[in-house]
């Protein structure tokens, strides 16, 4: 039956197109050109076209709405009226007049049911004398369906924990050319892909489409029957988001003052520092569907020792630092990646040296700004917790040239909270 219907639909609509010039050509008794359209039998009319503008409208003034079809042909001149008759086609193939209007303009409504009809333009003169008449012209008015949701699920996506974006419809005429679309109101979400089975549909949506907010399942046929149901949610099942994580991390040395250096004589040369702890914090407030934006405080720990001939050197090298942090999960939010930039400092405490006669410095220490940028992968392997692996590169800004910097290495497990 929808095929049936979308058909005629279709078929009707471009001969509605095309007759009013056909017609002028057909019509031999007069300089006539009636126009005909597939037109919907009852329903709510979703268009924001005028009445001018349309071949149906509705009427709403006595209660119940009703569709008023609209008949139109070309106006011709030295006209005082038109007579208007309309038949229906009964099942033996005979046809039964139904209507019979006298006007003086170039259109004339009604209020029919659905079946096929056809329809006679009379032309009267100015004397109100029969003048000539148009052929018999066809058209066919379809019943409109109206279309019932009776359920959907799930009843809210939620971007901080779900990863497929679909919606599943069950109910009553839902069509294949029904018009399916999240609305709120003037703004709507249309989805990528549809799937339809019988008397349920499935919708696909983009995330990039995905704005929080209420809204409303909106489905409208062909014709203009509508209906919606809700609400559906688009938001954050939590307003934010706390990872807390600590572990292993050592640091790698690149360039510069305290480091290896052509030019001077560095205390800690080694390709790595093995001792190291850290820990991080990150707190996100912004969460979307694509990433979450927060703030991160990080701190960690570094022993530094070197032995020389002559001499050796120890110090722990100390770092705390706050960052601006973008997070964005993949895989059914298996894992995540994350990015980030900060300001803070790197301390060098307690540096001091000591000489094989037994003599040592008195330790001293150092606060070095500095900034860091960090690029890290989370895996939840068992949520709520996590383990990450990344990389931390530190600039520090020192008095001293060439301005040391350096990698920490970080191997950390968290909790997602």
């Amino acid at each position: 039956m929808a095929d049936r219907i979308r058909f005629l639909c279709a078929g009707i609509l471009l001969a509605g197109l095309c007759l009013p010039s056909a017609l002028a050509q057909a019509a031999d008794d007069a300089d006539t050109a009636p126009a005909a359209a597939a037109i919907p039998a009852d329903g709510n009319n979703a268009s924001d076209e005028s009445p001018e503008q349309q071949n149906y409208y509705i009427d709403r003034s006595e209660g119940e709405p009703r569709f008023i079809q609209r008949l139109m042909w070309r106006e011709t001149v030295h006209i005082l009226r038109y007579e208007v008759i309309v038949e229906k086609q009964e099942d033996d193939g005979s046809y039964r007049e139904t209507e019979r209007v006298s006007t003086e303009q170039n259109f004339a409504e009604f209020s029919l049911t659905a079946g096929r009809y056809r329809y006679r333009v009379d032309l009267y003169d100015l004397i109100d004398e029969f003048a000539s008449s148009t052929a018999w012209r066809e058209f066919e008015i379809i019943r409109a369906l109206q279309p019932e949701l009776t359920r959907f699920s799930p009843q809210a996506f939620y971007l901080d924990e779900d990863d497929a974006w679909e919606i599943t419809l069950h109910g009553k005429n839902l069509l294949p050319d029904s018009e399916i679309y999240l609305v709120q109101d003037e703004s709507k979400i249309i989805p990528i892909d549809r799937v339809s089975e019988k008397e349920s549909f499935r919708l696909t949506f983009s995330w990039k489409s995905l704005v929080m907010g209420k809204y409303y399942i909106y489905v409208k046929n062909p014709g203009g029957l509508d209906t919606r149901s809700g609400p559906f949610t688009i938001a954050n099942k939590k307003r934010f988001d706390y990872n807390i994580s600590l572990g292993y991390a050592p640091i790698v040395p690149l360039y510069g003052y305290l480091f290896r250096d052509s030019n001077i004589d560095a205390p800690f040369t080694d390709f790595i520092y093995p001792l190291g702890a850290a820990v991080k914090v990150n707190f996100f407030p912004f969460k979307r569907v694509w990433g979450n934006l927060g703030i991160e405080a990080s701190g960690s720990f570094a022993s530094l020792k070197h032995k020389k001939q002559s001499y050796s050197a120890e110090a722990f090298l100390l770092n705390t630092h706050l960052s601006l942090l973008y997070q964005k999960y993949f895989s059914k939010k298996t894992y995540a990646v994350n990015v980030g930039l900060g300001l803070g400092a790197a301390t060098l405490y307690d540096l001091s040296y000591s000489y094989p006669v037994g003599d040592q410095t008195e330790p001293v220490s150092a606060i070095i700004p500095s900034v860091i940028q960090e690029f890290s992968f989370t895996l939840f392997f068992f949520k709520p917790y996590f383990i990450s692996a990344g990389i931390d590169y530190i600039q520090t800004f020192s008095a001293d040239k060439p301005m040391p910097g350096f990698i920490r290495f970080l191997v950390l497990a968290g909790i997602h909270l």
